[in-house]
């Protein structure tokens, strides 16, 4: 009896260990591959804003131009000479305007006078003034009246701001102006009172007043046409 149990627990042991022979072991899972992180979007970085540009600067406020035609116009001055008026007046000369009735200040005016063509209707008085004690037309030919803007006076109207240039004199003066529209653009006109003697027209005897009074007033009416 003891034999068969010992036969039977040899039998027993051979099977158990054929049975795990005869299994193949599972084949191990291989590891997963990692998953690979998904891309991240491409980011495209916020357009950067242009640098601020300055607002573009207004366009200056500019006058509308206007010339004095070839022909037209006149400018005269009077004065006294032994007790009586006498008046002249200077052929040549010419007007350039620039206005802007709602900005005087960016007005301009500027006048040049030909001194040499004056004319008073009396040979004898014209050579006169035209010599070198008084006007010295041959060293100073030409005078000028430049104006950089125009203002409102005390009274409401309009001067003209600058300085008048006369036998190489320069000295401040208001000129004022009466201006009207016309068909081919405006007519400025007006009169005003000078000194020659802050000129330097009067020299030697001619510096006395005695005989040809200091003022001389000067008058104009000028037609001008547009010109842009």
């Amino acid at each position: 009896m003891t034999n068969y149990l010992r036969i039977l627990f040899a039998c027993t042991t051979l099977a158990g260990v054929a049975c795990s022979a005869g299994e193949t072991p599972a084949a191990a899972a291989p590891a997963a591959k990692p998953v690979a992180p998904a891309a991240k979007p491409a980011v495209t970085p916020a357009a950067t804003p242009a640098a601020a540009q300055p607002a573009p600067a207004p366009a200056a406020a500019g006058g509308v131009r206007y010339r004095q035609p070839a022909t037209g116009g006149n400018l005269t001055f009077s004065f006294i000479q032994a007790d009586a008026a006498n008046q002249g007046s200077f052929e040549k000369f010419s007007t350039e305007l620039v206005y802007d009735e709602k900005n005087l200040a960016a007005s301009k005016l500027d006048v040049t006078v030909q001194v040499t063509s004056l004319q008073t209707h009396d040979k004898d008085r014209d050579d006169t003034l035209k010599s070198a004690d008084m006007l010295d037309t041959a060293k100073y030919p030409t005078a000028r009246y430049s104006a950089g803007s125009l203002a409102r006076n005390a009274r409401g109207g309009i001067e003209a701001v600058g300085k008048l240039t006369l036998r190489g004199v320069t000295r401040d003066l208001r000129v004022p102006l009466q201006i009207k529209s016309t068909a081919g653009g405006l007519e400025i006109s007006g009169e005003l009172p000078i000194k020659r003697l802050d000129f330097g027209v009067g020299q030697g005897d001619w510096k006395s007043t005695e005989w040809v009074g200091d003022e001389v007033k000067l008058q104009f009416k000028v037609p001008l046409a547009r010109t842009g």
